[in-house]
């Protein structure tokens, strides 16, 4: 523990009733309780519309979805014993400041220099009014017992076109400072998404080749097996575009393809993702191809739906060391498998196959290089063969969830894995052109077999 998380913490969760936070927070909260990754004083204050809803009932929820205790065995009683839930009407103004009075005498229960933050688990349409109800009610200044300014984790979606975003980046920075505002991407809190910097900065006989002269392609890809299980309203205002390639992907591709910082700051890392993202061209409509698996609108109760349950887009950066190299940036529901990864395509020298660099960020996270080897016998043929390194398997050590490193970045105030405001409108600039074009024309939408794998499509 060091001095930037041993302070008091006192985190409030806004919709802590919902599957979120049953399914990743809380989960990741009990881990890093577990293993003594929490300061001794802290308080995990839950926000629910519902009246109803009690600590019980969130333990109840949540505990089902703790993993195999290969992380630490999980004191329940223990953790129950810092938990509580607030009643709150997020309309409602006189809620927000009674609330207000709750968490400021939490405060000063908790002791000098407690960290307050504040986690929006909330639908995008709450989002707006939550932020300014904030704001408009105090919440965004220090209590009398804090010495730094309350920090805010937005969840993503981020917006829904370029306009919108605008609108929620406006009304957060209303309510709060530039700084204090973290905006979430689990995917980049994952260990192979974090080593993509390392990988380059700590292996430069990779740096020299990292080029459109050297690579032929990229592949950034996120594959599902199920479909929307539940999620039929997010899913219908969101689609696989806005919800994978815009938020997540966006990121890990300018992980791989930015200038390589001197220093592994928040700031430079910031600054060189957003050079790079300026730099991608916005897709063309007719590089973008949608899909859909066959049952979706059954499964929605909506015969006319045209949501893209796959999307496919192809991108061209213009710089100087991606000019040429074409990117694939591709998502899908109802595949034929689970992963998330990035792959470089070396180009060819024989032709016998490519060399490939891939990055795999779930659900195995871990690095593999293919290449050519001679196969054993006295002829000279050869084959491709893969080199291939677990995080598990290498380290021999738990693997952290990506939550655990969201929350703990948040407490610590490192914003190298949160995204800026500029990169978010930037993301919805590349994708605008397809949201346009798919938003005025039904047609081209691919019905695909459940169970298709993305090759096919």
């Amino acid at each position: 523990m060091n001095e930037n998380t041993s302070n008091p913490l006192l985190l409030v969760i806004f919709g802590i009733s919902g599957d979120l936070a049953h399914r990743k927070l809380m989960p990741a909260l009990a881990s890093l309780f577990a293993n003594g990754h929490l300061p001794d004083s802290f308080s995990i204050v839950g926000v629910s519309r519902r009246k109803d809803y009690t600590v019980d009932s969130l333990f109840d929820d949540f505990s089902r979805f703790l993993p195999e205790p290969s992380g630490g065995h999980v004191d329940l009683e223990a953790l129950k014993s810092h938990c509580s839930i607030i009643s709150n009407n997020q309309e409602s103004a006189d809620d927000f400041k009674l609330m207000r009075k709750d968490l400021e005498e939490e405060s000063r229960s908790l002791g000098q220099n407690t960290l307050r933050i504040y986690y929006l688990s909330v639908p995008a349409q709450a989002f707006i009014s939550t932020v300014k109800l904030l704001g408009e009610t105090g919440h965004q200044k220090p209590f009398a017992y804090e010495s730094t300014n309350p920090r805010i984790l937005v969840e993503k979606p981020f917006g829904y076109d370029t306009e919108s975003a605008k609108e929620l980046i406006e009304a957060t920075e209303s309510a709060f400072e530039t700084p204090e505002i973290y905006r979430i991407d689990h995917y980049l809190a994952k260990e192979t998404a974090q080593n993509l910097l390392a990988f380059r900065a700590h292996n430069p006989m990779f740096e020299s080749i990292w080029n459109a002269n050297h690579i032929d392609h990229i592949t950034v890809g996120a594959y599902e097996q199920i479909g929307v299980e539940g999620r039929a309203v997010f899913y219908e205002k969101t689609g696989a575009l806005r919800d994978l390639i815009q938020s997540h992907l966006l990121q890990l591709l300018a992980l791989v393809t930015m200038e390589q910082p001197r220093t592994l700051t928040s700031n430079e890392i910031h600054m060189l993702k957003l050079e790079l993202m300026k730099s991608i061209l916005a897709v063309r409509p007719e590089d973008a191809i949608r899909g859909q698996y066959e049952g979706y609108r059954e499964e929605i109760h909506n015969v006319d739906s045209s949501v893209e349950t796959f999307a496919k887009l192809t991108l061209s950066i213009n710089n100087e060391r991606w000019q040429g190299t074409p990117i694939t940036i591709e998502t899908g529901k109802g595949l034929n498998e689970k992963t998330t990864f990035v792959c470089l395509h070396f180009r060819e020298t024989h032709d016998e196959g490519d060399n490939t660099l891939t990055f795999n960020i779930q659900p195995k996270e871990g690095i593999t290089i293919t290449l050519q080897a001679k196969k054993p016998g006295l002829d000279n043929e050869t084959e491709m063969v893969d080199m291939t390194f677990g995080y598990e398997d290498s380290f021999k050590a738990y693997v952290s969830e990506a939550y655990e490193r969201v929350i703990m970045d948040a407490i610590k105030g490192d914003q190298s894995l949160f995204a800026s405001s500029a990169e978010v409108m930037e993301s919805w600039r590349i994708i605008e052109p397809a949201i346009d074009a798919w938003r005025k024309d039904g047609q081209g939408l691919k019905l695909y077999p459940f169970g298709s794998s993305a090759d096919s499509l």
